[in-house]
């Protein structure tokens, strides 16, 4: 049985081929709601979407605004690790620290933080402050979460071979520890960077201090589909090279881990 070129041709061309093809389906999708049901609600087409990114692209206010968004969402996202990682190694090396804390974990996690915007808001007013509180209060809990478990999940006998060497509380920790815990917590931060982008955002829409949560308001306020459509897919894509950025970084500093080797941390 002879073989098409497609299927003769490398893994690494099907899989771009099969992804183009994907996007060029919900391209084609997107432009017959646009002009089908679509057309009466203003829903721009792919088209009419390009050129208005295009003109945004062209002002300095759309660059400030997303550097704004991403720079909340990187101080919110570097507090949270700040803060979680170290609580996430004291509750994880001790097991009695795990079980009295896990109620606490449980209910931290579950409760939206978008719910405590107006108590927030009567306290930081609309400032970067706002915005920066809610990402702490929603990207810690992946973190603590990930780190706890982690230090828990160490291998007894790494501890063992750790007192037998007489080996010190740091060197424990960067050669036995680390090495055991850092894919758990990778994990965690790339949950933990989604969140504080989603919250970055969603405290300057609700609100209504400056960056792309703002503009977007403002866009949907006067009805500009056009505009509000271009934001929404700049927060999209923001999200996208934040997980990319953390997956090569995690490629990177796990670089001998079994997963990163064979391709799985993507």
């Amino acid at each position: 049985m002879t073989r098409t070129p497609f299927r003769a041709a490398p893994p690494g061309v099907r899989r771009l081929v099969n992804r183009l093809l994907a996007i060029l389906v919900a391209l084609a999708v997107w432009h017959l709601f646009a002009r089908g049901p679509g057309a009466s609600s203003g829903f721009p087409t792919p088209g009419e979407s390009l050129g208005s990114a295009a003109e945004l692209a062209g002002t300095g206010a759309y660059w400030s605004n997303i550097a704004t968004s991403v720079e909340t969402a990187l101080l919110g996202l570097g507090l949270a690790v700040l803060a979680g990682v170290p609580v996430g190694l004291l509750i994880g090396a001790d097991e009695r620290a795990r079980r009295s804390t896990q109620l606490v974990l449980d209910f931290g996690r579950t409760v939206p933080a978008i719910a405590l915007l107006p108590l927030f808001l009567l306290v930081f007013g609309a400032t970067r402050d706002l915005g920066v509180v809610l990402i702490l209060v929603s990207a810690i809990w992946p973190v603590i979460i990930q780190t706890s478990y982690a230090v828990g999940e160490i291998s007894p006998q790494l501890r063992r071979v750790g007192r037998a060497y007489h080996l010190s509380r740091w060197h424990r920790l960067r050669y036995l520890v680390a090495p055991s815990m850092l894919p758990f917590v990778f994990v965690g931060l790339r949950i933990a960077a989604t969140i504080s982008l989603l919250m970055a955002i969603s405290s300057e829409f609700l609100g209504g201090s400056d960056g792309l949560g703002y503009v977007l308001l403002q866009a949907m306020q006067i009805n500009d589909t056009h505009r509000a459509f271009v934001y929404s897919f700049t927060a999209a894509i923001l999200g996208l090279v934040l997980n990319l950025v953390f997956v090569l970084l995690q490629r990177r500093v796990l670089w001998w881990h079994p997963s990163v080797r064979k391709g799985g941390a993507a």
